[in-house]
């Protein structure tokens, strides 16, 4: 999410009250509280079924009012442990991202939650009196609550659509390659079959697996590779043993790396450099796992660059160089 984006989000009138109401995509709160994350995560489970959506904090209520958020908690909690927080409550996986705003001096926090590619998202366990096992939570106009029977039809009438598209998609790419040319790779068995011979994988490879089409050259700029020892079809291809949290660098890590952490330790510009630049849309920069985004050593190449060319020294130069570039 992009500041101009979030500044629309939180446009006031001319009293100073908020322009916008809550909506099928858009929920409002005061200050974030981890306490409160089952609060939290059904509102983002609704998204999640339906077609995505956002969760602002630093809006007061009664009047709606962008008066920031008076506490930290937002700035300070880890991703992972909402993601393990979420993971308990629901399945499959709530797909997020997490996004820190200031404005007039002003705090603000964004949880941007998308669709789910796998509806519907289940509740696998009780929580208080807030979310309930088995139930399936669905975003209606400015609330969320249990889904009914005409939206729960479309989701499952979607799901077979993809389904048989998939399908169709499949087997015009057979017909076009040729049966005998093709060679099927089994995800779930981690196995690849070809002409009655079996190479076995690791599963879990394929779980960060992205694509496979290094060959020869393994190292692409800090990209992960997978190297498959033995041959498919002639072609020789290789995996290291690469760990996004120990090979790549956090938004914290690339901060002081480049000294653009605020007197607080805040990571806030690195991330405001980062939307501004697309980093996130490079897979040299940028791999995500489990809801946490690391990046590559050519992705702190590429930033060093940028800092000696605009004498980014200081978080303060670097917020200088944002508001020049937005005008």
């Amino acid at each position: 999410m992009k500041k101009a984006d979030f500044l629309s989000l939180i446009k006031t009138n001319q009293d100073g009250s908020l322009f916008h109401r809550e909506n099928q995509s858009l929920e409002f709160k005061d200050n974030f509280q981890f306490s409160n994350l089952a609060v939290y995560a059904k509102t983002m489970v609704a998204f999640a079924n339906n077609q995505g959506g956002k969760i602002i904090f630093g809006v007061s209520d009664s009047p709606r009012m962008p008066n920031g958020m008076t506490n930290r908690q937002f700035e300070t909690v880890d991703n992972a442990k909402i993601t393990e927080g979420l993971n308990a409550l629901f399945s499959p996986e709530i797909n997020w991202d997490r996004f820190d705003f200031i404005d007039n001096d002003k705090r603000f926090g964004a949880l941007l939650v998308y669709e789910s590619e796998s509806k519907p998202v289940l509740c696998k366990k009780n929580s208080a009196t807030i979310l309930k096992e088995g139930d399936i939570y669905y975003r209606y106009r400015g609330r969320s609550e249990k889904i009914k029977y005409s939206e729960l039809e479309k989701i499952f009438k979607e799901r077979e659509n993809i389904e048989k598209k998939l399908w169709m998609s499949h087997i015009e790419k057979i017909a076009k390659i040729g049966p005998q040319n093709i060679s099927m790779v089994d995800l779930v068995r981690g196995e690849i079959e070809q002409k009655g011979n079996r190479i076995l994988l690791d599963k879990k490879l394929f779980k960060q697996l992205k694509y496979v089409k290094e060959y020869k050259s393994v190292e692409k700029d800090g990209a992960p590779a997978l190297k498959i020892i033995g041959n498919v079809e002639g072609v020789e291809l290789v995996a290291p043993n690469l760990r996004l949290d120990k090979d790549f660098f956090t938004t914290k890590e690339l901060g002081k790396k480049l000294g653009w952490l605020t007197d607080r330790k805040s990571s806030y510009y690195v991330t405001e450099i980062i939307n501004n630049k697309s980093i996130k849309d490079k897979a040299e920069f940028c791999q995500k796992k489990n809801n946490n985004y690391y990046y590559s050593q050519s992705c702190l190449n590429f930033l060093q660059e940028l800092k000696n060319k605009k004498q980014l020294n200081s978080w303060k130069d670097v917020k200088v160089f944002l508001t020049k570039d937005s005008k």
